[in-house]
């Protein structure tokens, strides 16, 4: 990978936990493309109940991701909707660990882990999912 900045070489993209122990259902999901990453996420919040988060404007930034999220279901109703995380990337680009900080002023330590994807399930050519375009090269669909 020489040649290739940071954002380039870390793989963001995939299925992330929050390691958060006042937080179950963990699931943040992360799309790449180069140093932009959209990032959407899902937890439910001890004394609270579930949250939703979205970012927009999200990028990498040498080897830290600053990602601002906005909040579309509130945890708890003093919530705050705006957040903003500011994680180091890992060498291996499985751990984002930094910190969160809201509007409000108030900040926590914060820790994503990857989560390693399952084996492909098997299936009958029957069960299987359908292919996207063309079957064979120059193919019309």
């Amino acid at each position: 990978m020489a040649g290739l900045g940071w954002a380039e070489q870390a793989q963001l993209a995939g299925l992330w936990k929050n390691t958060a122990a006042g937080i179950g259902q963990s699931a943040v999901i992360i799309s790449q493309q180069g140093a932009t990453i959209h990032v959407a996420g899902y937890g439910v919040w001890a004394e609270g109940g579930p949250g939703v988060w979205h970012s927009q404007g999200a990028k990498i930034e040498g080897s830290r991701a600053k990602i601002p999220i906005t909040y579309t279901t509130l945890p708890k109703p003093s919530f705050d909707p705006k957040v903003e995380l500011d994680l180091q990337i890992s060498s291996d680009s499985k751990t984002l660990e930094g910190t969160w900080k809201n509007s409000l002023g108030r900040k926590g330590p914060v820790k994503f882990v990857k989560v390693e994807p399952e084996a492909a399930p098997r299936a009958t050519a029957e069960e299987a999912p359908a292919a996207e375009g063309p079957a064979e090269e120059g193919a019309k669909p």
